[in-house]
């Protein structure tokens, strides 16, 4: 929950105390609220609820064997959560916002008999029907005062059922039937199923939960079904009703077909998870192109065509082909990111939500038709135009992105002139690619993206969305980690979703799966935690254990051998990894990422011809690589080849931007070769680079405590050349003379 005042931290209490079975305790928390609120629901079942128990306590006290004592406490238990769960949605209708406006939506007349709601809605599809039979000059008012009914009375509906109590097993059988019927308007019962969604996710109810899932697997309507989906998976729970919840779970993951909808469903969140970021990359890297290249002015007076530069064409003859080919370019990069997933359009409709179309919650999650009485309001006149038609039929946007424009067009449709319109009119103005193909649209897949994003916009935009549950949140947004997938199909297919999340470059979503994906104890998991834990947590103790595991089933697994041996050099064990490189070497030598690293593994084992064969040959190769050179000249002060690994460092020394190391380690050079003064004038260079910003002066013991660290780093080397505790505390003092003068 984004949203917790003090009256909703006492339920959760309640609610985690009854969790554990103390009753008690949760009477105690309770009884006073509803004595300082006389007038709200539930009073009276609390106190029965509490007169029973205090009897039960009674009697045991008086030493009377109760055999069923357990079941009737389990039972007391069930009710009080009842009863707390209802008292709580009472206090959200009263006091939280969202609740608040949504309960304010509500008709007084509104009724939730199953009959009547049934009635209402199957008398909207015939009405609509019989519109034909009224005379053109009778239709449109009759069409108009129509749709305006019925979304009013399904605002109202949508309002009734978010801000609900607890459903009984009858209303929920009673639902499901009417949402099965084939003769009540599909995005009716869309709505009706996202309403369902939104109340459970944020008060978790098991009978709502069962309408999804019965829509789920009992509708033919595949719209329907597939938000159905969307609901059961975002609003499941692992706290409360879990046995009832994990049997409908264990049932839908019996057949493949939902478990390869409910992984694409997951995949899907997590492109959702990366809206901001792809919306980033649109707004720095393509937008800008577009709008320089774009042949229209926009200003307060309307949209105009840019005119023709005559000079243009006279200066710089092939500007006007670069531009468009830049513009076709950056169309083609956006086409890319749709094509992967991605949500272009989130950036460039975020603004447009700010329509009051869009104070009302179900407007959200209303399918988009033109007739919605606020579209029709606006675009009088508009609304039989070819250009509406395509942007009903299209699917190239969500429904609310839909409004969006619907709504931003009817604020500019007088000032647009003839040419633009014409243009709207074609295809291609509905979007990249122009609108999408039916087969397409009508796809589970599309379906569910398209949903989810409506669902993005909702939790992100929504004025009072922070008081509400979210699913797009990192801790909220994999439900396939939720316990009820144990032991179903769902489990085996995580590892292929760490792969996809290991693409995406998803480290903090992959840090959430890791711990999932070891309990499989296979040696693809393990080799994906591996991965996890080298490349992204950087704990190369876990990564080095993962690769074991997979090389104690498959010792020559190449992949395994290389985690195995990355993972042991980045943790300095270069020993042990000397072993591992030696084999990775021998079948790759010709891969400059293993060459060099086995390289600095000889350098550090003092294998130091072995290191400058291999080094010499990668210099070749790569002559501007300064990290080589580097390790060159280290490997031939370890064989005492001072003049050519002063010769490197020379060419290191002269680079635009030579870093401190270099200063040190050319130092080491002249020292070892005799030239203490020359080493000390390197040494302080290195000393003013890592201690001061160029002002100050350091003193002795800053110097001797720099110095003394790095030579300690470096003992086998200095004890290579037969330097000893004297000769270093001496060049210490030289330096810092050099520093003081």
């Amino acid at each position: 929950m984004g949203y917790m005042d003090k009256g909703l931290k006492m339920f959760t209490k309640a609610l985690r105390r009854l969790d554990k079975m103390d009753l008690p305790a949760a009477l105690d928390m309770m009884l006073p609220y509803a004595e300082s609120h006389p007038y709200i629901l539930y009073t009276e079942e609390l106190k029965g609820i509490a007169e029973s128990y205090n009897f039960m306590a009674h009697y045991m006290e008086l030493g009377v064997k109760d055999p069923m004592r357990e079941d009737v406490y389990a039972d007391m238990v069930q009710r009080m959560n009842k009863v707390v769960r209802n008292m709580r949605s009472d206090y959200r209708r009263r006091n939280v916002e969202f609740y608040r406006d949504a309960g304010s939506r509500v008709s007084k007349s509104m009724s939730m008999s199953e009959k009547a709601i049934r009635m209402t809605l199957e008398d909207f599809v015939s009405d609509v029907a019989m519109l034909q039979l009224e005379s053109d000059a009778d239709r449109a008012e009759a069409e108009r005062n129509l749709y305006e009914k019925h979304y009013s009375f399904m605002r109202s509906l949508f309002c009734s059922i978010v801000v609900s109590d607890l459903w009984t097993q009858d209303q929920a059988e009673k639902m499901t039937a009417v949402l099965l019927l084939p003769t009540i308007d599909s995005a009716d019962a869309q709505m009706i199923v996202s309403a369902l969604m939104l109340a459970t996710m944020n008060s978790f109810d098991i009978n709502k939960f069962a309408i999804l899932v019965e829509v789920y697997r009992r509708s033919s309507d595949t719209r329907l079904k597939q938000k159905a989906l969307v609901g059961l998976a975002l609003s499941m729970t692992d706290t409360v009703a879990v046995a009832e919840q994990k049997a409908y779970i264990d049932e839908l993951c019996a057949d493949p077909l939902t478990v390869h909808e409910l992984m694409d469903l997951q995949k899907q969140i997590v492109f959702c998870m990366n809206t901001e970021r792809d919306n980033a990359v649109i707004q720095r890297d393509i937008m800008p192109t577009l709008f320089k290249n774009s042949n229209f002015n926009v200003t307060r007076l309307g949209i105009t065509e840019k005119e023709d530069d005559p000079m243009q064409d006279i200066l710089d003859p092939g500007a006007q082909d670069r531009a468009m080919e830049e513009t076709e370019e950056k169309f083609r990069e956006m086409l890319d990111m749709q094509k992967s997933g991605a949500d272009i359009y989130f950036g460039g409709f975020s603004q447009m939500k700010r329509f009051p179309f869009f104070y009302t919650l179900s407007n959200w999650f209303t399918p988009f038709n033109v007739n919605h009485p606020d579209i029709t309001k606006r675009i009088a006149g508009f609304k039989d135009s070819r250009f509406l038609e395509m942007l009903l039929d299209s699917g190239a946007f969500c429904d609310s992105d839909k409004y969006s424009f619907a709504l931003a067009l009817a604020t500019v449709i007088d000032r647009l002139p003839p040419n633009i319109m014409e243009m709207m009119g074609n295809a291609d103005a509905l979007g990249i690619g122009g609108p999408v193909n039916n087969e397409e649209a009508s796809s589970p897949a599309y379906i569910r993206r398209q949903t989810l994003q409506d669902l993005y916009r909702f939790f992100r935009l929504y004025q009072w969305h922070e008081q509400i549950y979210n699913p797009f949140t990192l801790e909220n947004c994999l439900f396939v980690r939720s316990t009820l997938f144990e032991n179903t199909p769902v489990e085996a297919e995580k590892v292929d979703f760490a792969r996809f999340l290991i693409k995406r470059h998803a480290k903090d979503l992959l840090g959430k799966l890791v711990p999932d994906i070891e309990n499989i104890h296979t040696p693809e998991a393990d080799m994906l935690a591996g991965v996890y834990y080298l490349d992204y947590a950087s704990d190369h103790e876990k990564a080095a254990g993962c690769f074991k595991r997979v090389l104690e089933n498959a010792p020559d697994d190449t992949k395994a051998n290389t985690g195995l041996g990355k993972a042991l050099f980045r943790l300095g064990r270069f020993t042990e990894a000397k072993t591992v490189y030696e084999v990775l070497y021998a079948e790759n030598p010709n891969k400059k990422s293993i060459a060099f690293e086995y390289a600095i593994i000889l350098t550090q084992t003092a294998s130091y011809a072995e290191a400058t064969e291999i080094l010499y040959r990668l210099d070749f190769q790569y002559p501007d690589s300064p990290n080589i050179k580097r390790v060159l000249a280290w490997a031939l002060m370890g064989q005492k080849k001072l003049e050519q690994a002063a010769r490197e460092y020379v060419w290191l020394l002269n680079r635009e931007k030579p870093v401190s190391s270099d200063f040190l380690n050319a130092g080491y050079s002249k020292w070892f070769a005799g030239n203490v003064s020359e080493a000390a004038d390197m040494f302080a260079s290195y000393c003013r680079q890592v201690m001061t910003d160029g002002t100050a002066k350091p003193d002795y013991p800053e110097i001797a405590s720099v110095l003394g660290e790095e030579f300690s780093k470096d003992e086998k080397m200095l004890q290579n050349y037969g330097l000893t505790t004297v000769d270093r505390m001496l060049l210490q003092t030289i330096t810092y003379n050099k520093i003081s003068q």
